[in-house]
């Protein structure tokens, strides 16, 4: 199955955009080289594709456009790869970003007081 969108993954309902972003970028991380490399083809493939068809495009003022237009369009046409490739790595991504969420909040906060202990 092809995500599109990180809110349409079942191990990341009930977390923020921000949280769901920060999640992903860890279960990319943590996938294996292997994964990494075929990730990073497809997506060199897709972007190789898309300026290729520039070439096509007629006229300056419309090849700027469309440079434009790809330029603001090819993370949306990237995200689903980096999505469909992480979804087996995200539960263990989830769960460890739980952890670190949690481990902040019980840690100090650093500002050189120490809850009033002489």
């Amino acid at each position: 199955m092809i995500y599109f969108s990180a809110s349409k993954i079942k191990a990341l309902k009930g977390f923020s955009t921000l949280e769901r972003a920060q999640i992903v970028a860890m279960a990319a991380r943590s996938m294996p080289f292997e994964r990494k490399a075929i990730a990073n083809v497809l997506k060199v493939i897709l972007l190789v594709a898309m300026f290729w068809i520039l070439l096509d495009v007629p006229g300056i003022a419309l090849k700027i456009v469309a440079l434009l237009a790809v330029g603001l369009l090819y993370p949306l046409v990237l995200q689903p790869i980096t999505l469909t490739m992480a979804v087996p790595y995200i539960p263990e991504a989830a769960s460890r970003f739980q952890r670190s969420k949690a481990f902040a909040q019980d840690a100090p906060d650093g500002d050189g007081e120490d809850g009033g202990a002489d």
